[in-house]
């Protein structure tokens, strides 16, 4: 089993994994190397090339394990750091500051010499190797195991190391002395032997009872610490040590206490390190066990050196059921041997000691095997702790026995406890030799590893060699599938060309113009060709075969292209002719292109394949867009061959006809129509009324159409259209038409006199000139005529829009002038354009005179014809004349109608103050004078001031409405005022009453209130909706609905409630009593002689009217007995005392709105009434009642 696994451990060890990777990856670069090509280049073809690729492998490896061992060494200078730092939360000791460098200095030599020793055993050719992979690797660190010592003070753990009789590498370099730790901290020593690193702990570690939070901190720091230095395996093993002075001198509660606090150490190792290690304990100090050296005074030191204790089995049962047989084999091996020292022993004192040393021994095991329990007793709730033996030692020999069995008998007879005397230092160590290096050292394999961390570094470790592996493997891969793909791919292409050659010839002839029937069969010859425009990595590597079959795939498409496309496009341009165009200049255009096809010393690819597109954009809506742009590819590869002749023969008859057909249309219009289809203007802006008359522009214009404001004339028909646009594209336009005129109308060429041509251009250009201007002028009428004012359906905005059209920001100058400029095309612009105007009239001119010049005529005098641009000039000069100040004036015309507007802004402010007031509005002639004005004045201001005088009509209905105003005043508000406001029942506090009379005057049938509103008001209210509203007159309603119209609405209601079927207001009431205080043995209520009484009999109800028969104007209750201490009725008088009797009683409604209940409440004794009225509407909680006020007008 052991050489199975040498043989593993050679096989997976990671330098000969790296050995063998290495081998792989050479192998692959000398063989493989030479078949990997890119494109045509084949870089490691040569056997140089490969020597090359192999040296840089090896020196890629080489760096790599450089920068390895350079981390390494980082790392264990970080753990010498660590260790040299103090714990987390220790105080620094006061020397350790000043001898900090020394310190630092001796422990990097002491792992400097232990990096550079030879470990036990690393002997031979294996450990050589083993040796150096360390040094290389910088794991000396693990190289040793590490054992952890714990105990409490005094327990002789230092003492047990000092006489272990390990070797001390150290010692040789940095004297006796430095055996003892150099020390990470100062809370431990550190002891470096040749086998093993044994860090000794301070026992206040274990105890923690000096300073329990410093030492808790230090201790879990120092943990910490280990972990991290040693992550995989922060230890190998702990020993635990406890004195015999310890386990014999201490009570049992003092024991059990230390038995607790040592297994929590050994609960902490094992939480904080995370791994299980085995523990060893050591029962030191057995020489105060008295008779211990006169026993074992005779062994020679191989004895010494012999472990004395036991180990337990390393598997099955528990390890805390061994002790006691374990412990009694002890008790009798030295019973086995006690005749022979008593026989070789004379002195008496001596003999007597050593005959009691078993008994002694004996009487250790309780304590101890206490102790191991206490500590090492498996939990459930915690770490099973690996206790791997119980072992006996002594360091030194000093200090005084301890005699258990003497002091019991002492005890026991009350004698005198006898003082032995104190053991003489004999400078022997016993049983500690061998127990270190044959028993401990031997099981550092049983120290458990954090398997968190090798999973880990396995997992990387592992990874890292698959990504080699299946990169090898992956190359491997991608060649064979690229080699199997690209045979495929070739077997592909050979059937693609089957299957091509099979669609083309069931493509239909080249007899039809129709293009759709071809476009599958272009479209496979096309991704034919197209191999090469994306290679997929699964045909690449190297091994892609595509360009190579290119070639002739290409050739293939455009051999189509001309056989299948081009005979198409030919018929579809001769078709155009045959059909005749929509358009004159859509048939020049096909006429031109036949011609271009039958002659190729005019060909022009551009021209040629915007007919085409649009053609197909025009009569072919039935394609997709998908086929819009499949056919405009292969339109596109067709023309990129450069010029080429149609296949078809010409049709001398059609050219003719067609030639014969568009010269009746004149040149001038066809120069026209071609600027028009080429979109001239449109990088000139709209003109719109938003943009000329500023931000209130919308307050204040519309336009009859229904047209946004943000509409107007296209760019084309601006000033700067003409200016900068056609002006400057015209010419360009005309030449090239008249170039273009000989070949494709086929008329006589140009004439090759200079004059001549000088003269033709010209007139041409003026023809040209002049259908513009009449378009030009055409669409300013009809963009003039469009504005219109915004409606004005009330005295208000009539108001507001007279003000905006007449205040300095008004939007109407800005407009007017905007126009004039625009329809301004001779004269008035900026200094620039009049500049190039100037310009072109001296071309013009200069023109003439070197055209009369080169005819031999002269100069001629230069005429003084009205301009071109006169067309639209003369059109709308009454506009500009509106807009432009006079020459000697001070102000233009246009301001003497904006003081006009300003009047009637002025007259209508003045209507409007005038009906507020109560007043008659003033008269005035100024919409007369409108009206005139606006007969003289020309578009758009004409329909504007139309507008305005319309207002006038709004007055009219401002005059009516003050009228009804005055006459509510007077007829209605004034006698309310007088005889109800302020007096009871509308005004619930007031003392003073209303007579019936007066209120039935008012509030009655044919009453003021109802008589007025019947007359005057009743046609403009519509009484159906809830709350009543005006009806509009004129577009605005009368009055507000929200001002005197709900007092009226309020009145009828009243009317309804007090007015049921009489002239004089009346109520009827039905008293049913429904409950009474036992208090109380008669209730009377006497309304104006109808007495209701109740004496706690039947509850019949009770009728009472009012105003009452006897006209006393008088309610009265009484009840009896009388109170008392107290009234014993109510009384009221007056012509409404029923109300004000039912405002001081509770009323409450009921389900049924005509009936409610009244408390009547006197001097706390109560009687409740069901009231019955005679409408639903209550009379003594009307709302309408109380809201009613007097009211002032309309």
């Amino acid at each position: 089993m052991s050489l199975f696994k040498r043989v593993l451990g050679w096989i997976f060890n990671r330098w000969v994994l790296l050995a063998v990777l290495l081998l792989a990856l050479a192998l692959m670069i000398w063989v493989v190397g030479p078949l990997v090509a890119i494109g045509a280049w084949r870089p490691l073809e040569s056997a140089a090339a490969r020597w090359i690729a192999l040296g840089l492998l090896l020196t890629i490896a080489v760096v790599w394990i450089a920068i390895g061992r350079w981390r390494a060494k980082r790392g264990n200078a970080a753990v010498v750091n660590q260790l040299l730092q103090p714990a987390a939360g220790a105080a620094a000791a006061p020397r350790e500051s000043a001898d900090m460098a020394a310190v630092r200095e001796r422990f990097e030599q002491a792992l400097a010499t232990l990096q550079r020793a030879r470990f036990g055993g690393l002997s031979g050719a294996g450990g050589r190797l083993r040796g150096w992979a360390a040094r290389l690797g910088g794991r000396y660190l693990y190289e040793l195991p590490w054992y952890l010592i714990i105990g409490a003070p005094g327990s002789g753990k230092t003492t047990a190391l000092r006489h272990s009789g390990l070797k001390f590498p150290l010692a040789e370099q940095m004297g006796e002395h430095a055996i003892r730790g150099v020390g990470g901290t100062r809370h431990c020593d550190w002891w470096f032997t040749d086998q093993a690193v044994l860090i000794d702990t301070a026992g206040r570690f274990t105890t923690q009872d000096s300073d329990p939070g410093t030492d808790r901190a230090t201790w879990s720091g120092f943990l910490q610490m280990l972990r991290r230095a040693r992550p995989r395996q922060p230890v190998n093993g702990a020993l635990v040590t406890v004195s015999v002075s310890d386990l014999l001198a201490r009570s049992a509660a003092e024991r059990q206490q230390h038995a607790a606090t040592v297994r929590a150490r050994v609960q902490e190792l094992h939480e904080d390190l995370g791994i299980r290690f085995p523990i060893y304990l050591l029962v030191t100090k057995a020489d105060l066990l008295a008779g211990f050296m006169d026993y074992f005074a005779t062994v020679d030191k191989e004895q010494r050196a012999t472990p004395w204790g036991f180990t337990f089995p390393r598997a099955g049962g528990t390890p805390l059921a061994g002790f006691a047989p374990e412990y009694a084999a002890l008790e009798q091996r030295l019973q086995d041997g006690l005749i022979d020292r008593l026989q070789a022993e004379r002195d008496p004192q001596r003999r007597a000691r050593i005959y009691g040393f078993p008994a002694q021994f004996g009487g250790l095991r309780q304590a101890l095997q206490e102790f191991v329990e206490g500590v090492f007793a498996p939990s459930p709730f915690e770490a099973d702790p690996l206790l791997r033996g119980v072992y006996f030692v002594s360091g030194t020999q000093e200090g005084t026995p301890i005699d258990r069995v003497l002091g019991a008998v002492a005890r026991s007879y009350q004698l005198e406890n006898a003082v032995l005397a104190p053991n003489q230092a004999s400078g022997r160590s016993y049983f500690l030799n061998r127990l270190l290096s044959e028993v401990v050292f031997a099981e550092a394999g049983l120290g458990g590893t954090n398997r968190r961390w090798e999973r880990q570094r396995g997992l990387l470790m592992g990874g890292a060699y698959a990504g080699l592996a299946l990169l090898g493997l992956g190359l491997a891969t991608a060649w064979g599938i690229s080699y199997v793909n690209n045979r495929d791919y070739v077997a592909e292409v050979a059937q693609r060309t089957e299957q091509v050659r099979e669609l083309l010839q069931s493509t239909p002839n080249r007899a039809s113009p129709d293009l759709l029937p071809i476009v599958p069969a272009l479209e496979a010859t096309r991704a034919l060709a197209g191999a090469q425009d994306s290679v997929p990595w699964s045909l690449g590597f190297g091994l892609f075969q595509g360009r190579k079959l290119d070639s002739a795939a290409r050739a293939a498409y455009q051999r189509m292209l001309g056989d299948a496309l081009l005979p198409r496009l030919a018929l579809r341009i001769e078709e155009q002719l045959r059909q005749g165009a929509a358009t004159p200049e859509t048939l020049y255009e096909a006429l031109k292109a036949y011609v271009m096809l039958h002659d190729p010393a005019h060909f022009d690819a551009a021209a040629l394949k915007q007919h085409v597109e649009v053609d197909w954009q025009v009569t072919r809506r039935e394609l997709t867009p998908e086929q819009r742009e499949q056919l405009g590819r292969h339109l596109e590869a067709l023309l990129t061959q450069g010029g080429m002749t149609s296949p078809l023969p010409e049709d001398k008859t059609l050219l003719q006809a067609t030639r014969t057909q568009l010269a009746t249309l004149p040149l001038p219009q066809r120069i026209y129509s071609r600027l028009r289809a080429q979109g001239l203007g449109s990088e000139f802006p709209e003109f719109t009324v938003v943009r000329a008359a500023g931000h209130n522009a919308a307050l204040v214009f519309t336009r009859a159409s229904g047209a946004p404001l943000t509409q107007g004339v296209p760019g084309l028909y601006s000033r700067d259209g003409y200016l900068r646009g056609f002006q400057g594209e015209v010419g360009q336009v005309a030449q090239a038409l008249s170039k273009e005129q000989p070949w494709v109308l086929g008329v006589a060429d140009a004439p090759k006199d200079p004059a001549a041509l000088v003269r033709a251009e010209g007139p041409l250009v003026d023809d040209v000139r002049r259908l513009y201007l009449n378009d030009y002028a055409a669409a300013w009428d009809a963009f003039i005529g469009d504005l219109r004012l915004l409606p004005m359906g009330n005295l208000s905005q009539s108001v507001q829009m007279s003000r905006l059209l007449s205040a300095p920001d008004s939007p109407l100058p800005p407009l007017l002038r905007a126009i004039s400029r625009e329809t301004t095309l001779a004269s008035g612009g900026s200094t620039l354009e009049n500049a190039e105007q100037r310009a072109t009239d001296v071309v013009k001119q200069s023109r003439d005179k070197l055209a009369n010049l080169l005819s031999g005529k002269g100069a001629a005098p230069v005429s003084q014809a009205p301009r071109i641009e006169s067309i639209v000039d003369d059109r709308f000069a009454g506009l500009r004349q509106l807009v432009s100040m006079p020459q000697g004036g001070s102000k233009a015309p246009l301001d003497d109608t904006l003081a006009l507007i300003g009047e009637v802004n002025l007259l209508l402010n003045a209507v409007e103050t005038a009906l507020k007031g109560g007043s008659a509005p003033p008269a005035s002639p100024v919409p007369n004078r409108v009206k005139a004005e606006a007969a003289r004045m020309p578009q758009p201001l004409r329909s504007m001031l139309d507008n305005l005088s319309q207002s006038s009509a709004q007055v009219s209905q401002g005059l009516m409405r003050q009228n009804l105003g005055q006459e509510v005043r007077s007829q209605v508000g004034e006698f309310c005022q007088q005889a109800v406001a302020g007096r009871y029942p509308l005004d619930r506090n007031a003392t003073r009453d209303a007579t019936q009379a007066d209120f039935a005057l008012l509030f009655g049938p044919g009453g003021k209130i109802d008589q007025l509103f019947q007359q005057k008001l009743a046609p403009y209210v519509d009484t159906a909706t809830r709350p009543w509203r005006f009806r509009a007159v004129e577009g605005m309603p009368l009055g507000a609905d929200a001002g005197t119209l709900p007092q009226f609405q309020r009145a009828a209601a009243i009317k309804e409630t007090f007015f049921p079927g009489s002239n004089t207001p009346s109520l009827r009431l039905d008293f049913k009593p429904v409950e009474m205080d036992s208090s109380i043995a008669q209730f009377i209520l006497d309304v104006d002689g109808q007495i209701v009484r109740y004496a706690h009999g039947p509850q019949i109800p009770m009728s009472v009217q009012w105003p009452g028969p006897r006209g006393s104007s008088q309610v009265r209750v009484q009840v009896s007995p009388p109170s008392a201490s107290g009234p014993s009725g109510l009384v009221n008088d007056g012509p409404w005392a029923l109300f004000r009797l039912f405002d001081r009683v509770r009323i409450e409604p009921t389900s049924a709105p005509e009936r409610f209940r009244a408390s009547f409440d006197i001097d706390g004794r109560k009687a409740v009434f069901e009231v019955t009225a005679s409408s639903v509407r209550n009379p003594f909680r009307l709302r309408e009642l109380n809201e009613f006020a007097c009211p002032a007008g309309l």
